[in-house]
C-alpha cells in the first residue's frame, strides 16, 4: 500500500497521526518505537518517513526483559519541527482543535492503529455487539477537544470511557463500523485485523479475551 505524500496537505496529516500514535517526542523531532511482534508495520512507516523526507530512515532493534524492540526516528526537516512544537508547547504535550485540524484520513487511520482498540461482545457464544475504542489516555479535557473534532469535522459521534488514571474514547456497534469503514483503505494488509468488523476464529489468535464474554484486539 502507498500512501499519498504528494501534498503538503498530505504529509503534515500523516505525520501529525504519528505523532499522536506512537510517536514520542525527542528534542525537536520524534522517533517511534514498538514491539518486535509489529516490525512488518513499523516497515511500513518507515518507508512512508523516507518519501516525506527524501532520506533514509534507518530501523534499530535490541532486546529487553518484554521482548525485542524496534525503533526508528526519521531526517528532522521543517515541517516535522513545526508540528513537534505545536503539539509540545513548553515542552508538554497538549491536544488544541489547531494540531487537530492538520489530521487527514491518512493520519487518522495511523493514529487509530497505534492507538485504537475494538472488542466483540457474545451472548451465548453470539456476537452481539461491536465496541471500538481509541485509547488516547488523556485528561477528560483532552478527550473532549477530540471528541469535537471528530464530530464537527468528520461528523464521528465518539463517547468518553474512564479508565483508573485517565480517560480514552468509544464508539458503539453502528457509529465503529462507520468509521472502521472510513479508515479502512489507509489499513495496509498486516494490520488489516484492527478493522475487521466481523468476529473470526483467526482472531482468537490476534489477542486474548478480556473476560469470559468479550474478546478484544489491540
Amino acid at each position: 500500500m502507498d500512501y499519498d505524500v504528494s501534498s503538503k496537505v498530505e504529509r503534515r496529516g500523516i505525520l501529525a497521526g504519528m505523532l499522536l500514535g506512537k510517536g514520542y517526542r525527542n528534542q525537536n523531532n520524534f522517533y517511534i518505537q514498538d514491539a518486535g511482534d509489529r516490525e512488518e508495520y513499523l516497515k511500513f512507516k518507515k518507508d512512508i518517513l523516507e518519501k516525506i523526507t527524501s532520506k533514509p530512515v534507518s530501523l534499530q532493534r535490541w532486546n529487553s526483559k518484554n521482548g525485542q524492540q524496534l525503533r526508528i526516528e526519521p531526517k528532522l526537516i521543517p515541517i516535522i519541527r513545526v508540528l513537534v512544537k505545536k503539539l509540545y508547547p513548553g515542552g508538554t504535550p497538549k491536544i488544541t482543535p489547531e494540531f487537530l485540524e492538520f489530521l487527514t484520513p491518512q493520519g487518522i487511520a495511523i493514529w487509530f492503529m497505534d492507538k485504537g482498540s475494538r472488542s466483540f461482545k457474545k451472548n451465548q457464544g453470539q456476537v452481539h455487539a461491536l465496541e471500538i475504542y481509541l485509547n488516547t489516555h488523556l485528561t477528560k479535557e483532552c478527550n473532549e477537544v477530540i471528541i469535537t473534532y471528530f464530530s464537527q469535522k468528520w461528523g464521528f459521534k465518539w463517547g468518553l470511557s474512564k479508565t483508573k488514571t485517565a480517560y480514552r474514547l468509544r464508539m458503539g456497534t453502528k457509529e465503529g463500523k462507520r468509521f472502521l469503514t472510513f479508515v479502512r483503505p489507509y489499513v495496509p494488509e498486516t494490520m488489516l485485523y484492527k478493522v475487521e468488523t466481523e468476529s473470526a476464529q483467526s482472531e482468537s489468535q490476534q489477542a486474548p479475551p478480556t473476560s469470559s464474554n468479550t474478546k478484544a484486539t489491540t
